[in-house]
């Protein structure tokens, strides 16, 4: 379990260096709010085609060759983004890191592979603290290293190091993480040449309101991201440090939740409740945050906002994969990170146009509309299997 939180932190650390800057990186090309949030969608572009594929991918080779690979590629894909000096290698370098986007749905796989379905919920919470802690750390010194002036930010020195974050995760993940999808356990060979079969890429009923709320959830959430660093900065005038800062804050939160208490509120409350709990501190987030006009509004807004982020991935990632069989896991959380990744490609395609057409503050209260349903659909649904029904 350590190696795969170490591995994935290090990842998420990669990734998370260059959120700050993206959107100035951006304007400085000349591209404005509709654009600059559609530069940031590109990415959950990418990830929506390539998660299930490295899911199926992974449940056929096993999870440690995936995840290799898709290191190697993100790496690269930063390489890119240092010498980007058109906003047209901006945007195909955001594509390729989200086609090497892998390694996050697999090493929830990869969990799962370990634990039983009591301790499940537990384990995802650990692996998703790593996902936290990279988001927390990541951005912090991506911040850092552009420094607080947007004008004369270091964009090269900071993608670089995103990149080199990537290939420590690499050498780590080579060296030290063992196999956990068993030969034995492995869809057949002949099973590689279905991966592009529609139902490797289409939910089976089973999981479908569940990959729905995925995509309802963070669509509200991504909206709120895409747009924050430009808002931030036009209201607060925070810069890429201070943009550096609040990520800091939020995987703080997601750590504290994810590490140590998701797996007791779990066993207290369930699944269903967590998820609708969630949802619920969302929307209080952004409400808060979008009324903000100072520090002592803005900030408690985005604790709220920051816990309901937290609580809600390892708790459906959890009912997702007790739905699934042992070779069937990577597809299925293939296919709830694909929804997820195309609610992060719709929250920040309409974020720019509306901050651009309406009020600032007005992505933040669509985000609380978008949300609403999933407090609605969990409500009432139950996870069937074959060997009984979950409530």
């Amino acid at each position: 379990m350590f190696i795969i939180f170490l591995v994935t932190f290090i990842g998420l650390m990669g990734f998370g260096i260059i959120l700050p800057l993206l959107p100035f990186y951006a304007e400085r090309l000349g591209a404005g709010p509709e654009i600059i949030t559609l530069t940031m969608a590109v990415f959950s572009l990418g990830q929506f085609f390539a998660a299930p594929f490295w899911g199926r991918f992974s449940d056929s080779i096993g999870r440690k060759k995936v995840i290799i690979i898709s290191l190697f590629g993100s790496a690269m894909s930063y390489v890119l983004l240092a010498f980007a000096d058109t906003l047209t290698l901006v945007i195909l370098s955001r594509a390729f890191a989200g086609l090497m986007a892998g390694n996050i749905s697999i090493a929830f796989a990869y969990v799962t592979d370990i634990t039983d379905e009591e301790n499940r919920s537990a384990g995802l919470g650990k692996v998703s603290a790593a996902l936290g802690l990279g988001f927390m750390t990541g951005p912090a010194i991506g911040g850092f290293l552009a420094g607080s002036d947007v004008e004369n930010a270091n964009y090269v020195l900071t993608a670089m190091a995103g990149a080199s974050l990537n290939v420590v995760a690499l050498v780590g993940a080579i060296f030290f993480l063992k196999e956990s999808l068993e030969p034995s356990k492995r869809k057949s060979l002949q099973g590689l040449f279905k991966i592009f079969e529609t139902k490797t890429f289409y939910p089976k009923k089973l999981i479908l309101p569940l990959v729905v709320c995925g995509l309802f959830f963070y669509c509200s959430m991504s909206t709120m991201e895409a747009i924050f660093p430009l808002w931030a900065n036009a209201i607060f005038n925070y810069g890429p440090s201070h943009i550096g800062g609040v990520f800091f804050m939020l995987g703080l939160v997601a750590v504290i939740i994810q590490g140590g208490l998701i797996g007791p509120l779990t066993k207290l409350l369930g699944e269903k409740r967590l998820i609708q709990i969630a949802a619920l501190s969302l929307m209080t987030g952004l409400v808060l945050i979008g009324n903000s006009s100072n520090d002592f509004i803005l900030w408690p807004g985005l604790f709220f906002y920051g816990a309901g982020a937290a609580m809600f991935n390892p708790s459906l990632s959890s009912l997702v994969s007790k739905s699934a069989r042992d070779n069937e896991r990577g597809m299925y959380l293939g296919q709830y990170q694909a929804a997820c990744a195309m609610g992060r490609i719709l929250g920040p395609t309409f974020s720019g146009v509306l901050y651009s057409t309406f009020q600032p503050s007005t992505p933040f209260f669509v985000g609380v509309v978008v949300a609403l349903p999933v407090i609605l659909l969990i409500a009432n649904f139950t996870l069937r299997k074959s060997e009984g029904v979950i409530e």
